[in-house]
């Protein structure tokens, strides 16, 4: 009897684990999209409580980049944004750059605009630039940029997350985890 028990427990802690990895890779997508002008589209971790900075205003920062020049997000007015928050030492992170280069160099000229926040120093991100480019505006800052991060609804400390911004400054569709390039190609036409 214990040992088919034991097998039993084995397969449902097997199935739970496989399941919550799943789902912590992909990202969790719901409500996807909620409205006909696919202005107020959100993930979040239960669709019937959607995140509550859909369709609010996005939250002010200003950060330095690289060479210590600080960016207000205000620079960006009228364009759509997506704000990325990574870091070198996620590998989630790394592997969805190379998507968001593309992503930017093809729809760059319609009025898209990423913006990697790395929630790193920035000696780390200085490193891993000698090696791989990223095709738009890295801004830095440790603590900094969690306090956006939150400020921007990642309340779990979730890398990589994603926020996209449509024309009129508002918060329109959030990913937390890695966004599949199919996703972000779909939220993007939507907001441009």
């Amino acid at each position: 009897m214990r040992p088919l028990a034991f097998k039993r427990s084995y397969l449902a802690l097997t199935i739970i684990v496989t399941g919550a990895a799943l789902a912590l890779s992909v990202g969790i997508v719901k409500n996807w999209p909620n409205n006909n002008d696919n202005t107020s589209v959100t993930t979040n971790l239960s669709q019937e409580t959607p995140s509550p900075l859909i369709s609010q205003p996005r939250p002010d920062f200003t950060m330095p980049d690289l060479s210590g020049t600080h960016h207000d997000i205000k620079e960006w007015d009228g364009k759509v944004l997506a704000v990325n928050f990574w870091a070198t030492w996620c590998e989630p992170c790394k592997r969805e750059i190379a998507d968001f280069n593309s992503l930017q160099k093809q729809y760059g000229a319609k009025g898209l605009q990423f913006i990697g926040v790395a929630l790193d120093d920035q000696a780390s991100v200085q490193t891993y630039l000698k090696s791989k480019s990223i095709d738009y505006p890295v801004l830095i800052g440790e603590d900094e940029a969690a306090k956006v991060a939150t400020h921007y609804g990642d309340d779990e400390g979730v890398v990589p997350y994603t926020a996209f911004i449509d024309r009129k400054g508002r918060i329109a569709f959030i990913q937390y985890g890695a966004m599949p390039q199919d996703l972000a190609r779909e939220v993007i036409e939507s907001l441009l």
